[in-house]
């Protein structure tokens, strides 16, 4: 058949063409400090929301599925004969998808609209067979949030109401080799309604196998620990082509690259060194970049509210320990738990990977976490061991911001002393509000 199909996705499979595509360097933002505090704030958190800088997990990901997309594609569209067949009668096949997972927050859901526009854009396709012109698809993506199960999924691939999910099925394997499908994505698995347990996941994750074409579906680790208690003939489907998304190492320069860039698109808003932000921000957040653009959101409203336009190193101490920062706090200290010792509690599964991580891959944030306690109690046995005067001259050479001192809570004034008259007054309306005993029946 024609050339352009089966080279379709050449240019899908290089990975600096992928980083041109995908990277996304967002203008700085200007003007925050003529805006209220809070609404500055947002601003500047949207912008940091836009940066995507592929580390080389997302780069190999997304060729690799590129990869997989080009050979079916071939496959689809080997000849002319073939291609029409399947469309009448398709294969009746079933791919074991693979599971992009990974701590919320990490970059799954960016990765994977990162890899939709890598692939090829929807080009037209004539054949003899069919009148006028099809469209060929490089992929379907779907949301499963808001699904209520397998023969919605089907329904909205096709564009139907209902229907038999037999039918709905066989409908969906005939479009796909119609429209040249070569990769099914299934986005926000954790949002599926899990009351009746890992069942609905189970079905629709079996369903939407059973298409034909390559499939990921992307998962948070608390959902795949429900599918481990699946049989295993469930596992084996599901759970056999894992690809585990972790944080950027700390000291790695995908991690620097992106707080610099955080910095840049702060457009001034933002003062200190990058590494010196770089190892306090991971200290605060694990590495995970959602928490990172809440960090420096909530240390802009600290910074705002103690009268100064931009944000300093100790303006990350405060933000980590606001009241907005709270439940996301207890996340990232059990993390550093988890690293430091090596195991964490039964009833946070969702932070912990469902799969045995090799040694390779912690060494550098277990060295980081150990690192960071060591100097924490370093610095703990020098403040407690230092004299009255020592301890006064410490004080007056740190900076300003460093000692921010918390502001005491104003005594509330004593109550005067209660005179003789005032007592007898109040004894009386006492004895008045007090009400009588009612009588005893004798």
């Amino acid at each position: 058949m024609n050339e352009s199909f089966s080279s379709r996705f050449d240019s899908c499979v290089d990975i600096e063409v992928i980083r041109q595509r995908i990277t996304v360097r967002p203008d700085p933002v200007k003007g925050l400090a003529s805006k209220e505090s809070l609404v500055a704030a947002q601003i500047l958190s949207g912008a940091l929301e836009q940066i995507y800088l592929p580390n080389d997990f997302s780069l190999s990901f997304i060729k690799e599925l590129s990869a997989k997309a080009a050979l079916h594609s071939q496959w689809l569209f080997s000849s002319e004969v073939d291609y029409i067949s399947r469309f009448y009668t398709p294969p009746d096949v079933e791919v074991r998808p693979i599971c992009l997972t990974g701590l919320a927050g990490v970059g799954k859901s960016q990765t994977i609209a990162a890899l939709r526009k890598v692939l090829p854009a929807p080009i037209d396709f004539a054949c003899d067979h069919f009148h006028g012109n099809l469209k060929l698809f490089s992929h379907w993506y779907v949301s499963a949030r808001g699904k209520a199960g397998g023969r919605q999924l089907l329904a909205d691939f096709v564009g139907a109401t209902g229907g038999n999910a037999a039918k709905l099925l066989v409908e969906c394997r005939r479009r796909a080799n119609r429209d040249g499908i070569s990769l099914l994505l299934l986005d926000e698995t954790q949002h599926i309604n899990t009351g009746q347990g890992a069942s609905r996941v189970t079905e629709m994750l079996l369903t939407m196998a059973a298409i034909g074409p390559p499939m990921v579906f992307v998962s948070n680790y608390s959902l795949l620990h429900k599918l481990q208690g699946r049989n295993s003939e469930d596992k084996q489907r599901l759970l056999t082509e894992p690809r585990i998304m972790l944080p950027d190492d700390p000291d790695s320069e995908s991690w620097r690259g992106y707080i610099a860039e955080c910095i840049r698109v702060a457009g001034g808003c933002i003062k200190g060194s990058v590494d010196d932000f770089s190892q306090e921000i991971y200290r605060s957040t694990f590495g995970i970049k959602r928490l990172a653009v809440e960090l420096l959101k909530n240390a802009y409203i600290a910074a705002r509210g103690g009268g100064r336009e931009c944000l300093e190193l100790a303006d990350l101490s405060k933000a980590y320990q606001c009241v907005a920062y709270a439940a996301t706090k207890e996340d990232v200290e059990e993390l550093h738990i988890q690293a430091l010792q090596g195991r964490s509690s039964r009833l946070r599964l969702d932070l912990r990977c469902p799969f045995e991580l090799p040694a390779s891959l912690k060494s550098n944030v277990v060295a980081f976490a150990r690192n960071d306690r060591e100097t924490r109690v370093i610095n703990k046995v020098f403040e407690s061991s230092l004299t009255v005067g020592e301890r006064e001259a410490l004080e007056e050479i740190q900076p300003a911001a460093a000692k921010a001192p918390r502001p005491k809570t104003p005594r509330k004034p004593p109550l005067p002393k209660s005179s003789m008259d005032d007592l007898e007054r109040a004894f009386l309306e006492d004895l008045v509000a007090t009400p009588l005993p009612k009588p005893k029946k004798p």
